[in-house]
């Protein structure tokens, strides 16, 4: 038995025409790309990563570059000991920024800023900021 249905054959401008559609697709996606489709990475924070400060800060202050839900955010000393922040801002909603008032005074040594946090895409990460205090001589 055979089939008289018509074989069509691709040309040559018709191959040429899906290639340019595939590639004109490609970069739309590429361009259209939103900073939803970003992570939870830190943009600036203050104390500086790396920071030697002459005193001890009263705040600290994280930036992201897209909004973030952030989680947890502690202080820790050199010896591993948390110490108290009193965070500022809802703590349930996502927000490009995240400020926290020192509670006490913190005396010289090393100083980590921890922080987790989800992103609008749902992906969770965190990373640590780290500063020092040195007596002004």
């Amino acid at each position: 038995m055979s089939t008289n249905a018509p074989r069509y054959r691709m040309t040559p401008a018709l191959r040429h025409s899906r290639r340019i559609a595939a590639a004109f697709a490609a970069l739309l996606a590429l361009a259209t790309a939103t900073p939803a489709a970003a992570h939870s990475d830190l943009h600036h924070s203050e104390p500086a990563d790396g920071a030697v400060l002459r005193t001890a800060p009263t705040s600290i202050f994280l930036a992201f570059p897209v909004p973030v839900q952030v989680m947890t955010l502690r202080l820790v000393d050199q010896a591993g000991k948390e110490r108290p922040l009193r965070r500022e801002g809802d703590r349930t909603a996502a927000t490009s920024e995240a400020r926290a008032t020192v509670q006490g005074t913190l005396p010289p040594g090393d100083y980590r800023i921890e922080w987790r946090g989800a992103s609008p895409d749902g992906h969770v990460g965190g990373s640590a900021v780290r500063f020092r205090i040195e007596p002004s001589r």
